[in-house]
């Protein structure tokens, strides 16, 4: 009897075991790698030649982003950069655009994370926001996208648009009068609630502590203004 309680009980352990090994595999067949690795280059082609960009990288990362994305430091040199970041841009809407065809807006539970982060980057980094802004929107009801990432690109449609963004985390860059170039927050259509709405939208700084961070002056500028820069 006591011999027959031990095998029960190591059945019933192997059981459990197959059962949870079961379970990851059917997790794991629900991930698409091939989709998932292009995903991912997608994603460090369009966040890498931005943080060399921004040069705030030390010498060694900048090598290192530029062997991942295979890239020669010649590639780089002077206004080579701004050619290389349109060609990118280019070239990953285009593949972008047709993962959306076959998938739509791919999960989490489809390609992972950060895999997940590239297409919305791709488009925020377009000037097709407003065509897609839609799918964007459906993504973040779905729990793929974050909420401050569609604030963002919510913002940037509407500057687009020539019109006054709703939280204030759009930055544009222009030529003043003195031909000097200049960087300010584009003019924020209800000023007084826009920490409210930044709160709302899961913003943790103040609209006074983004403009900082960014190095930009904290003017609010209104959109009959800005041809007197």
């Amino acid at each position: 009897m006591k011999y027959a309680k031990i095998i029960f009980l190591v059945s019933s352990i192997f059981l459990s075991s197959c059962k949870d090994n079961n379970k990851v595999s059917s997790e794991q067949v629900k991930i698409n790698i091939e989709l998932k690795d292009k995903l991912e280059t997608i994603f460090l082609k369009d966040q890498g030649i931005r943080k060399i960009v921004s040069g705030n990288l030390s010498d060694k990362r900048k090598i290192e982003l530029l062997t991942e994305m295979n890239i020669n430091e010649s590639d780089i040199e002077g206004n080579k950069i701004f050619d290389l970041i349109r060609e990118i841009d280019s070239t990953n809407l285009l593949e972008v655009e047709n993962i959306i065809k076959e998938y739509g807006y791919p999960s989490k539970s489809l390609v992972g994370e950060p895999a997940n982060k590239a297409i919305f980057y791709v488009i925020q980094h377009s000037n097709k926001v407003d065509e897609y802004l839609p799918l964007i929107r459906k993504a973040t009801k779905n729990g793929d996208i974050d909420k401050t990432s569609l604030a963002k690109m919510e913002d940037r449609n509407l500057m687009y648009k020539g019109v006054e963004q709703i939280y204030g985390t759009q930055i544009k860059g222009q030529a003043n009068k003195e031909g000097e170039w200049i960087y300010y927050l584009w003019p924020i259509k209800n000023v007084d609630s826009v920490n409210i709405l930044r709160k709302n939208a899961g913003f943790e700084q103040s609209i006074e502590q983004y403009a900082k961070e960014k190095g930009v002056d904290f003017k609010l500028y209104k959109l009959n203004e800005l041809k007197e820069l």
